[in-house]
């Protein structure tokens, strides 16, 4: 392909004295709400494509979670304000002379995830309001008449000028952050679920590393309705650190030390287990990166790919197949490698605009190339974003 750029100017932040890696939780009001544009997106294109044979367009990455208020303690939780969803952007509400079942659509997805995510949440404490509407200049791009007003299917171009970036592999302070919030889940079944019961799942992880040290600070709330009094979350909160500290120093080789912080400074209570309760709002694209963590030193899209149209939306496509590139580079040939692809509005979206590959040591051009021609012009991405693509 033309435009692809090779060079070895890769930045390795595990090998930097200071690195800050941070992970927002299942749980947590953003990882939330990127996880339910992405699955409402996933479900409506899949009953699309069933039913159609084609994707409309929509974009729900503006989705809102949050703002809910309730009143928990020891021992009790009372729901006062429910919990709004807000379902923001564009769908298109038909196609031809059929509709499509958006309102339902969006709560399958809606309920489904969060019964697993948050089991003390129930059905009632939350309210979804369905505003995603279809005005656009273009009369049928939002209720398009047959597949020749998605223009996408005759020519697919880019949706926007954008830049998507990833880097692989982890390094071991990003494997620790991730593995530290991934110890309070069970991940065999379709969506994760709490380990335990007494703890919620709105989960901040932080690691700062200095040299071979690491100091890390977990946020990890007590469920109000499983405890009597303060003495009895202390119990809990000096039992997590405990085995925390077990299952991290089974993680790190001997070269590193490190202190572990669990609910530091203050009580950390929750009656449902997220934020949302008590007036906390989360957005699509203000969390995790792709990778799932916040490197703070690592370069990063801003392009948020939860909800995004599958077939031709830069954030959403690029984003998966820097990812699954990067991965396929490090697997193949052991280098490092950081992945970037820019796409003009309009322009082609695969090949990009410009690919862009460093690594940190002098590779064959030329197999590259044929890795890139797998794993990246040849992926049916379409296919892997609705069946493959992890939602966490």
């Amino acid at each position: 392909m033309e435009n692809l750029r090779f060079g070895n100017a890769y930045f390795d932040p595990g090998y930097a004295d200071l690195e800050i890696v941070e992970r927002k939780g299942l749980g947590h009001p953003d990882t939330l709400a990127d996880a339910l544009a992405e699955l409402i997106s996933i479900k409506y294109s899949k009953y699309c494509q069933e039913k159609f044979q084609a994707i409309p367009h929509h974009n729900i990455d503006k989705l809102y979670i949050g703002a809910g208020l309730f009143q928990s303690n020891y021992g009790f939780c009372r729901r006062v304000v429910p919990v709004t969803i807000n379902i923001n952007g564009r769908m298109s509400a038909s196609f031809g002379d059929e509709k499509i079942p958006l309102e339902s659509l969006q709560r399958d997805s809606i309920i489904g995830y969060l019964r697993s995510i948050l089991p003390n949440l129930q059905e009632s404490d939350f309210i979804i309001n369905h505003n995603a509407t279809q005005n656009s200049r273009l009369p049928h791009w939002f209720a398009p008449r047959d597949i020749n007003d998605l223009p996408e299917y005759a020519h697919r171009s880019a949706g926007d000028n954008a830049v998507c970036v990833f880097s692989w592999p982890l390094t071991t302070t990003e494997k620790l952050v991730s593995d530290v919030e991934g110890y309070f889940w069970k991940k065999d079944g379709r969506f994760p679920e709490p380990r335990f019961r007494f703890l919620g799942q709105d989960i901040k992880v932080m690691a700062i590393r200095q040299g071979k040290h690491i100091n890390i600070s977990v946020r990890v709330p007590v469920i109000t309705t499983q405890i009597k009094d303060h003495d009895e979350y202390l119990g809990i909160v000096q039992s997590v650190a405990q085995e925390l500290n077990q299952f991290i120093s089974s993680l790190l080789s001997a070269d590193y030390s490190f202190d572990l912080e669990v609910n530091a400074h203050r009580p950390y209570m929750l009656g449902i287990g997220s934020c949302i309760e008590c007036g906390e709002e989360g957005l699509v694209g203000r969390g995790n990166s792709n990778s799932g963590l916040i490197s703070i030193f690592r370069p990063h899209s801003v392009e948020a790919p939860s909800g995004k149209n599958p077939v031709y939306h830069t954030g959403r496509v690029l984003n998966y197949l820097t990812m699954k590139l990067s991965k396929a580079i490090y697997d193949q040939l052991g280098t490092k490698n950081t992945v970037l692809a820019v796409t003009k509005n309009g322009g082609s979206l695969v090949p990009p605009y410009l690919l862009s590959i460093d690594t940190d040591q002098i590779i064959d051009e030329m197999v590259v190339k044929e890795i890139v021609q797998k794993n990246f012009m040849e992926v049916d991405y379409l296919n892997e974003l609705l069946n493959q693509r992890r939602i966490a």
